[in-house]
């Protein structure tokens, strides 16, 4: 895969499916037909989709999510339908194919987790913005452990970021930082789509940031039931991270244990996590990011418990609770009115970022999406343990 003869670079193919890019299929094995990659980036800021559906009579692509903007497909001689995009203002993009208007995932394109199922996705060259690629620079390890919830009774993973050559000796007492994913993501999210390993490998060659192990949770908490259904609660993250995840973690790396050297942030659903963790437990967390982020519960506002609130009634202790309340927002993004509402009501009780050293408060170019979720990361880190 080529663009401007310069070789992709793998943040934009890499996902939890495969790390090299993706390669034509059949070509002579049993007689198959050549299927090429479903994406081909081409100059500018253009890229050809593809879609193998010989038999079909009619193919879409709708960007961004399954009701978005619908693009037409033309069908091919060879039975492959495809279309020419451009990347526009977002570079990041969920695809969602439509084949005789039933969604189907394409085998061919770039794979991620989000939505709650499979969806492919489409990553555009940025030539302004090189933060998240993998550079040659020293790499840390990014592992999948296990742990046994007393919370769920049962076994849940989680996946954990270590800096470079953590895995030969180097590091002891080390900050952790909990990073939460969105609705209908999981565990994966935060290295498949958000990159966060490249990222935080970049910041430390560049010495813009503090070494820490990153822990990623599945924030969607499965528990079965009586009756043998799986049901989910967003707020059982905390009781899973309390008494299950940061246990283990602080038994099995080499980490420090005290509120200064943990943190929590999240995205979305996962910032409305970490508010109320954190709110609830100030002597556990001595940083907090709310990324495209709810302080109050999502839902209806006037039913929702926000008890959590109460931290910000009493404002001395708040300032001595956390050395950075770090909150930003995508100026497109469909929930910046909670967030607005959200900051008035900081500023009546006095916590303004002009009033509270702590409180950040960022509005970056974008929607709720990558494209604004990965610089939000890439600054929290940059600050974080400092």
């Amino acid at each position: 895969m080529l663009i401007n003869e310069l070789r992709v670079n793998a943040a934009l193919y890499e996902t939890a499916v495969a790390f090299d890019p993706q390669l034509p299929m059949g070509g002579g094995f049993f007689g198959s037909p050549i299927i090429p990659p479903g994406i081909e980036f081409i100059r500018g800021n253009n890229a050809v989709l593809r879609f193998n559906a010989p038999n079909a009579k009619t193919v879409v692509v709708r960007l961004g999510y399954s009701e978005g903007p619908m693009v037409e497909m033309e069908k091919q001689q060879d039975g492959i339908w495809t279309a020419t995009i451009d990347s526009e203002r977002a570079k990041y993009s969920a695809i969602f194919f439509e084949v005789d208007g039933v969604y189907a995932l394409n085998p061919m394109a770039p794979i991620g987790w989000s939505h709650a199922h499979p969806i492919n996705i489409i990553d555009f060259p940025d030539e302004s913005a090189d933060y998240y690629l993998l550079k040659d620079v020293p790499h840390g390890t990014v592992v999948r452990d296990y742990y046994f919830s007393k919370t769920c009774g049962c076994y849940k993973s989680c996946l954990v970021y270590t800096p470079p050559d953590y895995t030969l000796g180097k590091w002891d007492n080390l900050p952790v930082f909990y990073l939460q994913h969105g609705y209908g993501e999981n565990e994966t999210s935060w290295v498949h789509l958000g990159k966060v390993n490249w990222i935080m490998d970049n910041l430390l060659a560049e010495g813009k940031a503090a070494p820490c192990v990153i822990v990623m949770n599945n924030g969607m908490v499965q528990t079965e039931q009586s009756d043998g259904s799986r049901d989910w609660d967003p707020l059982t993250i905390e009781k899973l991270l309390l008494d299950d995840c940061i246990p283990y973690i602080e038994k099995h790396y080499r980490t420090a244990s005290d509120k200064w050297h943990r943190a929590m942030a999240g995205l979305s659903m996962g910032s409305m996590q970490t508010s109320v963790t954190t709110l609830k437990h100030p002597e556990l967390f001595g940083y907090v990011g709310i990324f495209s982020g709810f302080l109050g519960k999502i839902g209806d506002p006037g039913k929702a418990d926000n008890s959590h609130f109460a931290a910000f009634d009493d404002k001395p202790k708040l300032l001595d609770s956390y050395k950075l309340f770090f909150r930003c927002i995508g100026d497109a993004d469909q929930f910046i009115g909670q967030f607005k509402s959200e900051t008035a009501m900081l500023k009546e009780k006095g916590l303004a970022p002009e009033q509270w050293k702590a409180h950040k408060e960022v509005f970056y170019p974008g929607g709720h999406d990558w494209n604004v979720w990965r610089p939000c990361v890439r600054d929290f880190l940059a600050l974080v343990f400092k």
